[in-house]
């Protein structure tokens, strides 16, 4: 197989099939099928959040038995997502391949679920590449992980080019099912909700409410310049990206709590 820079006309293919991904389902799908001609791959292993805080989120799409979202919880995961993470900037943000295998005691914990935690020696190599956050944003890392070394030419490039269409179709679909432990949700949702200040909180409140910035500014007797960073801080904790969303998911953490 061409590397991908050589073969438009096929990315463009795959490209338009990826824009209109919607669902967790589609994107296996696409992930399965002719994406696997330039970056054959078994595991998809999705993290993202705020990695100084260890306020992180994870997916995993693949065909594997006991490697989906729900045989894993963030506490086994987190370790490695973080190394991946690590190696990633060690590389200067560019994609960069790693032995799974000598990374697979970062997942040592996971005893939860011993079947799942078989798969990760199984396999050989990741191939990570990530998307910086912005000052106030999340950082995200994807990882294809393969059971046999990446061969093909143009495996790094393939995913760079594709990883903008993984990361927009996973913001457009709704959340990854049910991890394993409602326990570590709670735990999880609360961590969330403990990550805002109290001024934080009081603002969402304003907002809640439908005031604009310069009228939080004026009630709260701070700057419409620090009302706005306040709620980008906000907004990052919460990993929305609008005021709506904020408002709802902050309602749901509190009403869980």
């Amino acid at each position: 197989m061409s590397a991908p820079e050589n073969d438009p006309a096929h990315f463009l293919k795959i490209a338009s099939q990826g824009a209109g991904i919607s669902t967790h389902q589609d994107l296996w799908r696409w992930l399965q099928g002719d994406v696997q001609q330039w970056l054959q791959h078994d595991v998809m292993l999705v993290g993202w959040g705020d990695f100084r805080t260890s306020a992180l989120h994870f997916d995993i799409i693949s065909s594997q038995p006991g490697m989906r979202s729900h045989d894993w919880t963030l506490h086994a995961l987190a370790p490695l997502i973080s190394y991946f993470r690590d190696c990633w900037i060690a590389a200067q943000q560019q994609p960069c391949e790693l032995d799974v295998g000598a990374c697979a005691n970062l997942v040592a914990d996971a005893r939860r679920n011993a079947f799942a935690l078989d798969k990760i020696p199984c396999m050989s190599r990741a191939l990570v590449h990530g998307i910086a956050g912005s000052r106030h944003g999340s950082e995200r890392i994807f990882a294809a992980v393969s059971r046999e070394p990446f061969t093909r030419r143009g495996a790094g490039t393939a995913l760079k080019l594709l990883l903008p269409f993984m990361d927009s179709a996973m913001r457009r679909m709704p959340s990854a099912p049910s991890r394993i432990g409602q326990g570590d949700t709670a735990q999880a949702d609360a961590a969330r909700l403990a990550a805002l200040s109290g001024r934080e909180r009081q603002i969402m409140g304003w907002v809640a409410m439908g005031k604009t910035n310069p009228e939080i500014g004026s009630i709260l007797s701070i700057s419409e310049f620090t009302v706005k960073n306040h709620l980008k801080n906000i907004f990052c904790k919460l990993d929305v990206s609008n005021r709506a969303q904020a408002v709802s998911t902050l309602s749901l953490l509190v009403a869980h709590a």
